[in-house]
């Protein structure tokens, strides 16, 4: 549930205690600091979460990424560092200091930037990560997802609680306003530092972020796109289960793959379509299977199957075959250049 709506008051002791609870069962935290307004207020309630636990409470550790990609970055890192030491808690700088892309910058500094929250951790041996990124966000993710023509699982956002790797990624404040917690940083005297990327049109989030008043007045709101956002992960979730179930009931036993009897085509085709996406990255892990393209592998496999005839196809580094009994094989593909089978 949203907290207190969209209000703009300070979030309360009560309400931090309620926000911070599930965080209690770690024993130690690493909280992702940029300076900003979101993590600012992330650590300030934290410090005064865990002050009021005392000797239960799990340690805290902070950490802020300098990426490196504008001279104030070094100074607002130990800005947050002084702030960090004022609450009692560890503060460390990361720097991302590889050379930068021409292209995609925000994606590839995305993934610096965990990597080096993930390695401090494993450094200091913190065992979960907790990110500041509040409702709307969570509104902007589902937005550029939909964009992108994204299935149920993107459709989901963001979890508040997930694994990126080998870490554990909280989300505490998810479900609350940006505005409550600048409110927050306000009624604690803390000036948040303003990163000018934040404004900058020219990447894809900042448009959707300026986008969103406009959006709001025919419906789209924070509230309604967050609550969207909770039953996609609801219906992926038990879809996800029932393809599981699906795929243990149906899958023969194979030396070169995974094997699927004909029983399967008697599913839904979204319960196929994850039954083959799994059976495909246990084959050949990849990070992903691309939707529309396993949609059309579902195509040309549905006429196949219909026509009475065997096909092979190829998806994500495996090589699908279709007999004309409806069994399915999923092995890996051969390496280029190598002799087919006939």
């Amino acid at each position: 549930m949203l907290i207190r709506s969209l209000s703009s008051e300070p979030i309360t002791d009560e309400e931090a205690k309620s926000l911070f609870a599930s965080m209690e069962r770690f024993s130690h935290l690493l909280l992702a600091v940029s300076g900003g307004a979101d993590s600012l207020a992330l650590m300030a309630l934290a410090a005064a979460w865990t002050k009021a636990l005392g000797q239960d409470a799990p340690r805290v550790s902070v950490a802020t990424v300098d990426h490196v990609l504008r001279p104030e970055a070094a100074a607002e890192a130990a800005s947050v560092g002084q702030l960090a030491r004022g609450f009692g808690l560890e503060h460390a700088v990361l720097r991302w200091d590889a050379d930068k892309p021409a292209t995609g910058l925000q994606e590839a500094a995305r993934e610096a930037r965990y990597a080096l929250l993930e390695a401090h951790m494993r450094s200091i041996g913190a065992d979960a990560l907790v990110l500041a990124h509040h409702a709307d966000d969570q509104a902007e993710t589902v937005l550029m997802r939909l964009s992108a023509g994204s299935g149920l699982t993107g459709l989901g956002g963001m979890e508040q609680e997930t694994r990126l790797r080998d870490s554990v990624l909280l989300r505490p404040l998810l479900n609350v306003p940006g505005a409550r917690l600048r409110a927050t940083l306000e009624a604690a005297n803390i000036r948040p530092m303003e990163d000018p990327s934040n404004e900058n049109a020219r990447f894809t989030r900042v448009r959707f972020r300026q986008s969103l008043p406009v959006l709001e007045a025919e419906g789209f709101d924070r509230i309604r796109l967050g609550r969207f956002a909770r039953r996609m992960q609801r219906a992926d979730t038990a879809l996800s289960l029932a393809a599981d179930r699906v795929g243990l009931a149906v899958q023969v036993p194979s030396e070169e793959g995974a094997r699927f009897a004909a029983a399967l085509w008697d599913e839904p085709d979204e319960i196929i379509l994850r039954v083959l996406a799994k059976a495909i990255s246990a084959v050949n892990p990849v990070p992903s299977v691309d939707l529309f393209r396993l949609e059309e592998l579902l195509n040309t496999l549905k006429k196949a199957r219909f026509d009475g005839v065997a096909i092979r196809r190829t998806l994500g580094g495996t090589l699908i075959s279709l007999v004309p009994d409806g069994m399915i094989l999923i092995k890996p593909e051969a390496p280029r250049g190598a002799a087919r089978e006939d």
